[in-house]
């Protein structure tokens, strides 16, 4: 746990105590001059206390206008030889639940993600969305919490839409190609990406897919959420045009063969999280330090100053 200050300067603003200051002692000494020439007897109560109100005073207004916070780093272990991409399924058939209010499959997803994510701890691991494209919204980091705020807030259903976004199969496999030629990945021998997704996708080349991923030395792991008789529903549980597409799990089983990687149903995501630890395997770790909370102290220092503050008014009210 560290004090600093985030506009140092700002607290010279204490400086212009000196003013009043003077002014103030010149007063008294005028006053007190006054009260001899005219043999009168000192008011009551010490004007040290005053002195003390406004010196206090000047120097909290001064810290808080420093603004202090308090920094708390911990320190994390990450591995420096791998790193994972996990790609989630936005499109508008991953609403598809068994029933309206039930968890939809994007929900289901997301989940998941949270469970795989923890069980290969010190991985570093980056979060994307995939339609017709793979879009990156977190690169890989060891920072847990960056990672969930990134899948609560940023992750969601067409958002980006796809370049189909009225046809509830817009997915498009094909754009996996991007994680393997792209800069997805940077500085690690052993890559994965692990696609969370129903599978209904658009038309594409397994072979294609497979020998780009392989030329980024990227493997894959494929997680399946679809379920029989699941429907899309709208905001106000209607039903929606959908058609699901049997043939979900027979797609994601040759993509996944054809790039030499695994495929799994939703029930098997520790069968998935076994896979992903075969394939990462062991591997030297790294500290590092990583600041993980900043707690502003300047709101309490002002609420400690109006102490001084109300002092002051209360003896210029009683004088």
């Amino acid at each position: 746990m560290e004090l600093s200050f985030l506009t140092p300067l700002a607290g010279l603003v204490t400086i212009a105590v000196a003013v009043p200051l003077v002014a103030f002692f010149r007063s008294e000494q005028r006053a007190a001059r006054v009260r001899k020439v005219l043999h009168l007897a000192p008011p009551g109560g010490s004007q040290r206390l005053t002195v003390a109100a406004i010196v206090v005073l000047a120097l909290l207004v001064g810290l808080g206008a420093a603004q202090p916070v308090l920094e708390r780093t911990e320190e994390r272990s990450a591995r420096s030889d791998a790193q994972a991409f996990f790609v989630i399924d936005t499109s508008r058939s991953m609403l598809a639940a068994d029933s309206p209010g039930d968890p939809s499959r994007f929900e289901r997803a997301r989940s998941a993600a949270l469970r795989f994510r923890d069980a290969i701890g010190t991985v570093p691991v980056g979060l994307a969305s995939l339609t017709d494209r793979a879009l990156p919204l977190a690169f890989p980091t060891a920072n847990h919490d960056t990672f969930e705020t990134t899948l609560r807030l940023s992750l969601g259903i067409d958002r980006p839409p796809s370049s189909a976004a009225g046809d509830v199969r817009a997915t498009s496999f094909a754009a996996l190609s991007d994680l393997g030629s792209r800069n997805f990945f940077r500085g690690a021998d052993r890559r994965l990406a692990v696609v969370f997704t129903d599978a209904e996708s658009t038309r594409f080349n397994p072979e294609s897919i497979a020998r780009v991923l392989g030329e980024g030395n990227v493997q894959l792991i494929i997680l399946r959420f679809w379920r029989e008789g699941e429907e899309v529903y709208g905001p106000e549980g209607a039903r929606e045009p959908y058609v699901p597409d049997p043939g979900s799990a027979d797609s994601a089983r040759r993509l996944a063969a054809a790039a030499g990687g695994e495929a799994f149903d939703e029930d098997e995501l520790d069968e998935a999280i076994g896979a992903a630890r075969r394939m990462l395997g062991e591997g030297n770790t790294i500290v590092r330090a990583q600041l993980s909370d900043i707690d502003p102290l300047a709101p309490y220092v002002f609420l400690a100053a109006l102490v001084p503050l109300g002092f002051l008014l209360a003896r210029r009210n009683v004088a």
